[in-house]
């Protein structure tokens, strides 16, 4: 009598296991891949939501919102979306009606700013100075970070002297910056 045996070899049962191993590895791999674009894309859709909610406060004002000294890590004229300042803004738009509720970077690092490595955050300065020969109240910059997307700047208008901006860059950070 001759006695059937059946099942899979040792030597079957690794080869499934290291290709279930690999196939797990890149899955890992493209799904974080896919979720850092996903979010900036998203960082992308804030600023021009934030540039637009700006724009509507000057027609209304004649000046964009300067800060107002309290709460930012980065200086009393820094808004910051890892910040108590950033409210502040939320308030000043907000109640101009000139957006519902103002993005926060979808990772916002706590107590961050965007020109540091790995710190994800919304940073928007509105001169109180003579940046790119403006006026008080007549030019910002929106400073932020993306995770997986090439660095980007824009400038809208003219910046004749003390430019603002190149600085951000050089550290890895993006920026939008208007002069009026």
């Amino acid at each position: 009598m001759k006695k059937s045996t059946s099942g899979f070899t040792l030597i079957e049962l690794l080869v499934v296991a290291v290709v279930i191993s690999i196939l797990v590895t890149i899955t890992v791999v493209v799904y974080s891949g896919v979720q850092g674009r996903a979010r900036d894309d998203r960082r992308r859709s804030d600023v021009a939501n934030i540039v637009k909610a700006l724009e509507l406060y000057y027609s209304d004002n004649n000046t964009y919102p300067i800060g107002s000294g309290t709460g930012s890590i980065k200086g009393s004229t820094w808004y910051t979306s890892g910040d108590t300042s950033w409210s502040l803004l939320q308030t000043t738009l907000t109640t101009a009606k000139a957006i519902d509720a103002v993005p926060v970077d979808p990772t916002n690092t706590p107590s961050g700013y965007p020109d540091g490595t790995g710190m994800y955050t919304y940073a928007l300065y509105v001169n109180n100075a003579s940046y790119c020969g403006a006026a008080a109240g007549q030019m910002y910059i929106i400073v932020y970070r993306f995770e997986t997307q090439p660095k980007e700047n824009f400038s809208d208008g003219t910046c004749s002297i003390n430019e603002l901006g190149n600085v951000y860059t050089s550290a890895g950070a993006s920026y939008y910056r208007s002069v009026h």
